[in-house]
């Protein structure tokens, strides 16, 4: 999951209103300043009963977990695992979220979801649209109720969105569909756009 400018209220606020045993795995990536250690693992561990982990290279992905990206770094997915890589553009045009959504495509196609929250930048946008093309799911936050509208409006106008809802009931839009996937399905990735293209350093 992830957002930008008010992501870490709305990320809260989700993980509040997550049901536990919900058998899938989240996969949170923010933009965040590369310089600074990041606290989003203390920060929504005592808002969910699943475990919060910090991702690192070839780390497995299992159920029940919410893996967190590491700051000054991109995240993909692949043969059930998290791959950490250097990003080549420069700090501000950095698009980590579109990179995850590509791999994230591509290693669960109809099992994925993707959630955008409330942010600034359109970070996201162009995965969202492989995502729907590999038969997963988008949902983005009412953009009314979001702290800042600008991720969420530039996903809904791609015209790729499935579900347009306020952040509390974003869970239950997801566990009305996961049954779909079947109950033994590979850990479904929950993912939702990174913290922005501006940085927000109240939210970390």
């Amino acid at each position: 999951m992830g957002a930008s400018a008010g992501g870490l209220d709305a990320c809260r606020r989700l993980l509040d209103a997550l049901a536990a045993g919900n058998g899938m795995a989240f996969i949170l990536v923010q933009h965040l300043d590369p310089t600074h250690e990041s606290m989003m693992v203390n920060l929504l561990a005592g808002h969910t009963s699943m475990t919060v982990r910090q991702a690192t290279d070839g780390m497995l992905i299992e159920r029940e977990h919410l893996y967190v990206i590491p700051p000054g770094t991109y995240l993909s997915v692949g043969h059930g695992a998290l791959h950490l890589s250097q990003p080549q553009a420069r700090h501000g045009a950095r698009l980590p979220f579109d990179f995850l959504l590509h791999s994230l495509a591509e290693e669960c196609g109809t099992r994925a979801i993707c959630v955008i929250l409330s942010g600034t930048g359109a970070d996201g946008s162009l995965g969202l649209k492989v995502i729907k093309e590999k038969g997963g799911f988008v949902i983005a936050q009412d953009p009314g109720e979001a702290g800042y509208d600008g991720m969420p409006r530039s996903a809904i106008m791609t015209g790729a969105v499935d579900l347009v809802l306020p952040v509390a009931k974003i869970s239950g839009g997801a566990r009305q569909i996961q049954p779909a996937y079947g109950p033994h399905a590979h850990a479904e990735q929950f993912a939702s756009t990174g913290y922005g293209t501006g940085l927000a350093p109240r939210d970390y």
